[in-house]
């Protein structure tokens, strides 16, 4: 493949800094367990529960899980806020340290060399930042270094979010907004893409009037594909020819009747799943609410993820970076309560063989919502979170946990 024709900001115009810290420790861990097995993981050095909630967990490959804890996991945590930990085959790790502001969103690569997260605080690095807007951060953990991006074409970011790292740990895409150029202007939202190796930065979304605000990226291995939601659609930009693709399209490909959003891309972004509102994407959806597509781009074949009955909604879903497999979550719209939790699935996409992930400790479903499902690169291991007390034993602090769903060996 062509390299990817990049707009040249400088190192000084994309405003990265290397800020060098000391290595962060990391907790002493357990072999992977059999499968398949639940476990919690938003735990203490010791493995004792927390009592504050941890949610939002983003996978690498293997058991590699980045995730956000409100209650300190390490001694030496008296932040008091919202922190950034990952899960490394050596144990439980913090990501964004412990600063004067709330951290979350991390998102890890393949490895978990790299893992990108937000920041509303002002001693990250060792240079401290002049104000609390939200930054997006990379932490190097051989390195023990952090970057982050300031701006784009020397213009300062209002604020930056939603950072997904390649699995190569290579490229960084985020949204992030700029200040208002002159009066009465509303800023909007835009999806960039952001090399380590060279520290420049590029606009991935359209910046035409009237195309709206941008969000949701995720980019392919070697960060030639970026996929976002713009304008109610989901798109998948090749950044070497600059071409764009729309996802969500209808089955006659026309337009779709209803608003699509969350893509999550394989690595060779060649598939993406997104949610969607819309009932014309595919024949024979007429559960009138959202669900769960999977677009295959060269086929131009999108498949419908349907859920566990005729009147059931599937959301948030997270592909596999080889492509086989998409975690999500599932519901009924009708009968009882317990009906109506969110739970958490596994499909395979050629086989369409679906797995309940969010399992209660009699093989039951999870009696409170289990929500964020993340899949490993092979579809092995589902991250999610859940304030279910039933899903492992002794969870009696009655706020979300992060577990880990292992299905099969991986890689």
């Amino acid at each position: 493949m062509s390299n990817a024709t990049r707009m040249t900001t400088g190192l000084a115009a994309a405003g990265v800094l290397f800020g060098t810290m000391g290595a962060l420790p990391e907790a002493a861990g357990a072999d992977p367990a059999p499968v398949p097995v639940t476990e919690r993981v938003s735990v203490d050095r010791e493995g004792a529960q927390l009592a504050e909630p941890s949610y939002d967990p983003d996978m690498g490959e293997g058991r590699i899980t980045a995730f956000t804890a409100e209650g300190p996991l390490w001694q030496q945590d008296t932040n008091g806020k919202p922190d950034v930990h990952k899960v490394q085959n050596s144990g439980t790790g913090p990501v964004s340290g412990w600063p004067d502001g709330p951290s979350y969103d991390g998102s890890p690569c393949a490895s978990g060399r790299m893992t990108g997260f937000v920041s509303e605080s002002t001693d990250v690095t060792t240079r401290p930042l002049p104000d609390r807007r939200p930054v997006v951060y990379v932490h190097n953990t051989a390195q023990g270094k952090y970057s982050w991006v300031r701006g784009y074409q020397g213009v300062l970011f209002a604020s930056a979010g939603q950072p997904t790292v390649d699995p190569h740990c290579q490229w960084l895409t985020f949204t992030a907004t700029l200040p208002p150029a002159g009066p009465g202007e509303q800023p909007r939202s835009h999806v960039y893409r952001f090399v380590f190796n060279g520290g420049t930065v590029d606009r991935v979304s359209d910046a035409s009037p009237g195309a709206g605000d941008a969000s949701d990226p995720d980019i392919s291995a070697g960060g030639r594909y970026v996929a976002y939601e713009q304008g109610g659609e989901v798109h998948v930009r090749d950044m070497d020819t600059g071409t764009v693709e729309k996802a969500s399209v209808a089955r006659d490909g026309g337009a779709a009747d209803g608003t699509s959003s969350a893509p999550s891309l394989s690595a060779d972004g060649r598939r993406v799943a997104f949610a969607s509102r819309a009932s014309n994407l595919v024949d024979g959806d007429r559960n009138g609410g959202v669900d769960v597509f999977v677009r295959d781009l060269d086929t131009g074949v999108t498949t419908l993820v349907r859920g566990p009955a005729k009147k059931s909604w599937t959301a948030e879903p997270s592909l596999s970076a080889d492509g086989t497999h998409v975690a999500y979550t599932a519901a009924r719209t009708t009968g009882g309560t317990k009906n109506r939790v969110p739970s958490v699935y596994l499909r395979e996409l050629t086989t369409g063989k679906t797995q309940l992930i969010s399992v209660d400790l009699k093989g039951g479903r999870n009696d409170l919502a289990a929500r964020n499902p993340s899949v490993n690169a092979d579809g092995g291991v589902v991250a999610f979170d859940s304030a279910s007390s039933d899903l492992v034993s002794g969870d009696t602090n009655g706020v979300s946990d992060v577990f880990l769903r292992t299905v099969k060996n991986s890689q």
